[in-house]
């Protein structure tokens, strides 16, 4: 493994909401933008198409355009070449210790990741996934912004990747609501900066990334079918998401980048974020902390659990279409917040101490549709809540209490909002 990187710490740190500038695009990633935005306010308006009217090939039926013949994704195995963006993140540090843990046909010659170790939530839990990274696999986590181009290019001098996979982006419902802008950069400015280096690369490697399954907003056809208009927007992160879909449809249609967009539905299990519903609710039960229940506690959440999310994305990265395609990858079995609680409760033998609170931002259900994951990359996701629950419990009881503590912070418990 080169090892030129290992101590790097040239990036940027994201603006926050106080007032500091962002960084300056390029001219041509803002055009690119521009062009988006336009693109995503014509789909805002296009009608969706039931699943039983279409016919004909299998991706056409969803929609996706087939590869012409001659026209291949390079198959991830002994000669890949992977950067995966947000590499100290829950799903990018299980993404490449799955590669990582592959056999000698099918392991990628080279993984490596790329991380700004932001203080969303501690940092010191994203210093313990790249230790693990590098403990058990050799695999580095590059210190470094996305959108430092200067540290992009030179890890693509250097590996040459076939692969890339970006999972780096500024994540949380709520959160987006009290700090706008941190949104804007990461999930715009950022993946702007990335995709268009991505685009002029030749050959240009295969592209995977991160969606939401917050696209699908106030969407009231349930499940969420990815034929579903994407016209009910929520919040600002669910917006921004949707956003990535539309820059990547754009870079398409320009450069004729072919990208996959995965929307995950609820991700948890061990090492998961701690402002994710399965960590923050573990952690304030066994602290005696009070619950906040929005909209009454009528919540449903599609919990997936990470080795199935895993699973679809190693799958995609070898999914052809000449399009911008995007998948669900969620569970496709719904969890009432209530049974949800009462299984940690159970696990340990603590009961749960809750307020409730209005939100216009929080979607009420989420009901993954994954037909088409099902049917073109031969997703299955095989985990239930319980026995993914018992695998998340039985790693956070393996950590002792200070570290419990500590990896349960972060900028995503402040309520700091921009005044402008």
């Amino acid at each position: 493994m080169h090892r030129n990187f290992e101590a790097m710490n040239i990036g940027k740190e994201p603006p926050d909401d106080n007032g500091k500038a962002p960084r300056p695009m390029k001219t041509y990633a803002a055009g690119a933008l521009a062009a988006a935005a336009a693109l995503a306010l014509f789909s805002l308006v296009a009608g969706s198409e039931s699943i039983a009217s279409l016919s004909g090939d299998a991706q056409e039926k969803w929609n996706d355009v087939p590869c012409p013949a001659g026209m291949e994704v390079p198959k991830v195995d002994a000669n890949s070449r992977v950067l995966v963006t947000g590499g100290a993140g829950f799903i990018g540090m299980s993404l490449m210790a799955s590669l990582g843990s592959r056999d000698a046909k099918t392991k990628p010659a080279v993984v490596i990741g790329i991380d700004s170790f932001n203080d969303y939530y501690a940092p010191a839990m994203k210093r313990g996934r790249a230790q693990r990274l590098k403990t058990e696999f050799g695999y580095d986590v590059i210190e470094a912004d996305v959108c430092n181009t200067e540290v992009i290019d030179k890890l693509f001098e250097q590996h040459r990747f076939t692969h890339v996979v970006h999972l780096a982006a500024q994540a949380g419902v709520r959160y987006s609501i009290t700090h706008p802008m941190t949104y804007v950069h990461n999930n715009y400015e950022c993946v702007v900066s990335l995709l268009d280096y991505v685009a002029h690369k030749k050959p240009q490697p295969a592209y995977v990334y991160a969606s939401s399954s917050s696209v699908y907003g106030l969407n009231k056809k349930i499940p969420f079918s990815e034929l579903h208009a994407i016209d009910h927007p929520a919040n600002l992160y669910g917006t921004s998401k949707f956003g990535n879909e539309q820059i990547a449809a754009a870079y398409h249609n320009i450069h004729g980048l072919k990208s996959v967009g995965l929307r995950f539905f609820t991700v948890y299990g061990p090492w998961g974020r701690p402002d994710m519903a399965v960590s923050l609710f573990t952690n304030k039960i066994e602290n005696g902390e009070t619950i906040t229940l929005f909209n009454g506690g009528e919540m449903w959440r599609d919990f997936t659990f990470v080795d199935d999310i895993v699973q679809g994305i190693e799958l995609s990265m070898e999914y052809c279409s000449d399009n911008a395609a995007v998948f669900n990858l969620g569970n496709s079995k719904p969890v009432k917040l209530g049974y949800f609680l009462e299984q940690i409760e159970k696990r340990l033998g603590v009961k749960a101490k809750f307020k409730y609170q209005a939100s216009n931002a929080e979607i009420k259900e989420t009901y993954a549709d994954v037909s088409k994951a099902h049917e073109l990359l031969g997703y299955q996701p095989t985990t239930s809540i319980e026995s993914g629950l018992d695998q998340f419990m039985a790693w956070y009881k393996k950590l002792d209490k200070r570290t419990r503590d500590e990896w349960a912070g972060g900028r995503f418990k402040a309520g700091r909002v921009r005044r402008l």
